[in-house]
């Protein structure tokens, strides 16, 4: 008996001893994270453990414990039951025969374990792979989660793929970064739902812009930031005061765990200009408004950023009638208008048309009124003609 095969019966025997067999795909749960060696519970009689390495990213590691993670079972090792999450090129077996190499992507294949390719060149539709020497295909699509417009700047790296199909003794071999890279992506959004709360505030990116609203980004889960929860002022679209790419505080509005919709609002983080306005604002305040929506029964007056009052059509008198609003002003015009009310509770501001003709004739007249009544008063005070002409004649 070889040595070789003496180790692999001794890891057989340790493997049925501790309750698990070398090739078996498991979920584990992280029990704890070493600087080598991250310690799972199987759920079995023995601890099992997977280089660090593999469950890193950038340096960073991906898992805490607690998390479940799915593995394979590769071997015995003093007692402990090694797994692994990825067929790396450290892990394989090195070999010139082809057929053990394409068994090993085969195993992989069933177990869904990632494996390491290297992007030699672009073709028509994709890339060629370079697979621990096995020539794999990645179509365009398959190369990362958005669209690539330009695949020359993946020629040269190695990623980590899943083989999505291997036919014809590993002839025809086809593998998908974006199908793992989903799968992270899923992953990782399932933790950020399990954090998520109605009013939390959150740090966020801009993706896109719609006419309806923005998708923001909050940790890996997009939510919707309706143009009506933008601002306090009315926008037409979004682009005018967002743009793709920007950072921003938003503010959980509604979540519907069922249908991963959230709603977003930053408006709600913003100072309301209603607020300044009542405090500032009383009765027989004029301003200088622009109209920005005329109806049968009056007009819209914008007098503040957020801030619109009502001019009703029986406060446009002109000629001594009421007339139709559009035959008296038009949107877009600067109106000068007076505070008629202002109500808090509702959020209405009713005003009325200052018409400076009429307001001069009144001038007028009350400043006439009070020039007879001093003529008057005058007059009284000196008596009636007959009685100045009396006085004249005694003297």
């Amino acid at each position: 008996m070889t040595e070789e095969n003496f180790e692999e019966m001794l890891n057989e025997s340790f493997a049925a001893d501790a309750g698990v067999s070398i090739g078996e795909k498991r979920t584990a749960r992280v029990v704890s994270i070493g600087a080598e060696y991250v310690f799972l519970d199987l759920g079995t009689r023995s601890e099992g453990m997977v280089v660090r390495d593999e469950l890193e990213r950038d340096g960073e590691i991906t898992v805490a414990v607690g998390d479940a993670i799915e593995v394979v079972t590769s071997a015995i090792r003093d007692g402990a039951v090694m797994c692994a999450t990825r067929l790396g090129q450290g892990s394989v077996e090195r070999t010139d025969d082809s057929a053990a190499l394409v068994a090993q992507l085969q195993d992989a294949f069933d177990a869904g374990l990632s494996v390491e390719g290297k992007v030699k060149e672009t073709n028509k539709g994709g890339f060629n792979v370079d697979v621990f020497g096995i020539r794999a295909f990645c179509p365009i699509s398959q190369i990362d989660i958005t669209y690539c417009d330009t695949p020359d700047e993946h020629v040269g790296r190695t990623y980590e793929f899943l083989i999505t199909r291997i036919e014809n003794d590993g002839r025809n071999v086809v593998v998908s970064r974006r199908a793992l890279l989903q799968k992270e992506a899923d992953a990782q959004k399932e933790k950020v739902w399990e954090t998520l709360h109605d009013g939390q505030v959150l740090d966020g990116k801009v993706a896109s812009l719609q006419p309806y609203g923005a998708f923001v980004n909050i940790g890996g889960v997009e939510g919707l930031l309706h143009i009506s929860e933008i601002s306090h002022t009315r926008l037409k679209h979004p682009e005018e005061v967002l743009e793709k790419g920007q950072a921003l505080k938003v503010q959980i509005k509604e979540l519907n765990s069922q249908t991963r919709k959230i709603s977003l609002s930053l408006k709600s983080l913003l100072e309301d200009p209603w607020d300044e306005f009542v405090a500032t604002t009383t009765t027989g305040a004029v301003f200088n408004g622009r109209v920005a929506k005329i109806a049968d029964f009056g007009a819209f007056v914008e007098l503040a950023d957020g801030i619109q009052g009502l001019v009703h059509i029986s406060q446009m008198k002109t000629a001594g009638h009421a007339s139709n609003p559009r035959s008296i002003v038009s949107v877009g015009q600067v109106v000068e208008v007076r505070v008629l009310e202002v109500d808090p509770q509702s959020r209405r501001v009713s005003l009325t048309l200052v018409d400076k003709e009429a307001e001069q004739e009144e001038a007028n007249t009350e400043a006439f009124r009070a020039s007879q009544n001093q003529m008057n008063a005058s007059s009284a005070s000196m008596g009636t003609l007959g009685d100045l002409l009396g006085k004249s004649l005694k003297k």
